[in-house]
């Protein structure tokens, strides 16, 4: 491919060994080569202003996985997160803008399992804080940092997500124990997973360009369906 489009990687923030690191798993990088993109991951600006700067130059973006949300920005209730550390607010505000200056330019994103949420959340929506103990009949969709489960997903017909996955009934992995409660506005739930958890939205309309799923594509590079997402992320970044 002569041109290759630059995609960004909205990196997570996390403590190590004293400062604060800026890292995302290799499987996003290496999934975006396989697609035909340039990937880099980003870094927080000390001045946020600059992040429009930052979305001018590249041609697509992925929000990637990560903790658990604060509660505080969606109106949740405290809960047992076993040690766990949500969010750093910097992400969370470091996500908000780079997504917001995306949509703005009409530029595609693809955000995964916490990018996923973020948008609802966003979007005025909220979530489920632990899945196992609050939606009945809940499956068994993993946890952050625990053991991966495959399920299959129910993908509606009519919808940007079957155009670009070309399957029905995809085979995803879950590791999370976090979902989406209530939807926020102008987003369409465009699969489920079979307890009726939402696993992805998109833009109700095609308003904006961006495809969000509750999975991580990004760790089944093998799999010729999951890397179909990265390829339309290519593809609409050459538009």
């Amino acid at each position: 491919m002569a041109n290759r489009p630059l995609i960004g990687i909205a990196p997570g923030y996390f403590v190590k060994e004293n400062a604060y690191w800026h890292m995302a798993r290799e499987g996003y990088s290496q999934s975006v080569w396989k697609a035909d993109g340039i990937p880099l991951v980003l870094t927080y600006p000390e001045d946020e202003s600059k992040v429009s700067d930052v979305a001018d130059q590249l041609g697509g973006l992925i929000l990637t996985g990560g903790p658990d949300l604060p509660i505080e920005i969606y109106g949740g209730a405290p809960y047992d997160m076993k040690g766990e550390e949500p969010m750093h607010p910097a992400r969370v505000s470091f996500d908000r803008k780079i997504f917001d200056a995306f949509v703005a330019r009409q530029k595609p994103v693809l955000a995964v399992c916490a990018g996923l949420q973020i948008i609802n959340v966003m979007k005025g929506g909220t979530l489920y804080e632990d899945v196992p103990s609050q939606l009945t009949g809940a499956m068994d969709h993993g946890d952050y940092k625990g053991p991966v489960v495959n399920h299959a997903v129910e993908v509606e017909q009519s919808s940007l997500l079957k155009d670009v996955l070309e399957n029905e009934t995809p085979t995803v992995n879950s590791t999370h124990h976090q979902g989406i409660r209530r939807l926020g506005e102008g987003l369409v739930p465009v699969a489920y997973a079979p307890d009726g958890l939402i696993e992805a939205v998109e833009p109700v309309n095609g308003e904006s360009s961006f495809l969000a799923v509750q999975w991580h594509p990004e760790q089944m590079q093998d799999d010729s369906t999951q890397m179909k997402l990265f390829r339309w992320l290519i593809e609409e970044a050459l538009a």
